[in-house]
């Protein structure tokens, strides 16, 4: 029998995302008043053009994570604006080699390229799996699953690790 189970997590803007997209739109106005008041050649073009480089830049700014466990694999893609996916992470949750609460200091140690950090930064539902991947890798993840996704999860640790998952 198959399994499948999924969960979108929205990630809140924080002030640097907030202070960006502002910079971004003001930035822009700016830009085109000037346009048009020095009365540049071809000034809508260009006053289209910027608004849409604007609106471009900042919808990168919207981010979701979608967790996905498929008949004991697990798959995080990341999700922007709504329209563009790209996997971040894929590996096998019988090679899981810990999961427990996350905690900052947990990651002092870690190579920035072997992190996946998929949930909002003060998650108190946190959660760390490290887990081996097919090229010998190891992945640190963190994210928020919910306690279906946890159950679906628990299902195809090692017993060793399943006992204590999640607490």
């Amino acid at each position: 029998m198959d399994t499948f189970f999924e969960q979108i997590v929205s990630i809140k803007k924080s002030g640097k995302a907030i202070a960006l997209f502002l910079f971004v739109w003001i930035l822009a106005l700016i830009l085109c008043a000037l346009i048009l008041l020095f009365g540049i050649p071809f000034a809508p073009v260009l006053v289209i053009g910027l608004g849409y480089g604007a609106w471009w830049l900042t919808a990168k700014l919207n981010v979701e994570y979608e967790y996905i466990v498929t008949n004991g694999t697990m798959d995080i893609d990341k999700i922007v604006n709504k329209s563009s996916r790209q996997r971040v992470s894929s590996f096998e949750i019988a090679k899981v080699e810990r999961v427990e609460k996350y905690n900052p200091s947990l990651l002092n140690n870690v190579k920035k390229e072997n992190l996946v950090f998929a949930c909002n930064q003060n998650d108190p539902n946190a959660y760390l799996i490290v887990a081996s991947r097919e090229d010998a890798k190891v992945n640190y993840i963190v994210f928020s699953p919910n306690e279906k996704l946890q159950e679906a999860i628990k299902k195809s640790l090692p017993k060793f690790i399943a006992n204590s998952a999640f607490k």
